[in-house]
């Protein structure tokens, strides 16, 4: 009995292929499933099997595999906060929600505001907007959003450093005591200048 369901005019070619065994050819299905070990070219297909809301082909791979790893417990959390931050935080984005009773003044019952940190990335006018679709599509039906804040943050160490100049100025003047003293031999210089007139008479 043939091992093949070929007919008896089957080519060459034909008769090879069905030789070669299948289980001999490398099917990673677990890795396939699994979205930190899927080949790159194929991260695509296990997103759109997971129901991935929203794909960009331009972005980087850890952010393709983060949206992919939180897209079923997003889908088990829609409607609560946590959905929210799991539809935001995989993009690279900080998220903060600030309910209505949160608010100073309070605000009006089922109202939030959400304030969202871009750090050094940035934030298109494109991707600002999908953002939105994103937090409209995973916010509670019953909540509306009345304000979204967009933050920069820049992070990164600051060096600081100090530097002394340090000198004294001296001027050397002659030397000068306080008292002078001057010591010798004092004299009192004198003379004494006598004459004596005599007068001479012829003898008489």
């Amino acid at each position: 009995m043939s091992s093949r369901l070929l007919p008896s005019n089957a080519t060459p070619l034909e008769r090879a292929l069905a030789d070669v065994q299948v289980s001999d050819l490398p099917i990673p299905l677990r890795e396939l499933m699994d979205p930190q070990r899927c080949p790159l070219a194929l991260l695509p297909y296990l997103a759109w099997a997971w129901s991935v809301d929203r794909w960009d082909p331009d972005w980087a791979e850890p952010v393709k595999r983060k949206a992919i790893a939180a897209a079923f417990r997003i889908h088990q959390h829609k409607g609560t906060i946590a959905a929210l931050r799991r539809v935001i935080e995989p993009l690279g984005y900080l998220i903060e929600v600030i309910e209505w009773w949160q608010s100073a003044p309070t605000g009006e019952p089922g109202t939030f505001r959400l304030r969202i940190g871009v750090l050094d990335s940035g934030i298109s006018e494109a991707m600002y907007q999908e953002v939105e679709r994103l937090i409209d599509d995973a916010k509670p039906l019953t909540r509306h959003l009345i304000g979204l804040d967009i933050s920069l943050e820049t992070q990164g160490p600051i060096y600081v450093g100090s530097g002394q100049y340090d000198g004294d100025i001296t001027t050397v003047y002659p030397y000068l005591p306080d008292v002078i003293e001057t010591r010798g031999g004092y004299g009192l210089p004198g003379r004494e200048h006598t004459i004596d007139q005599l007068s001479v008479y012829p003898w008489p």
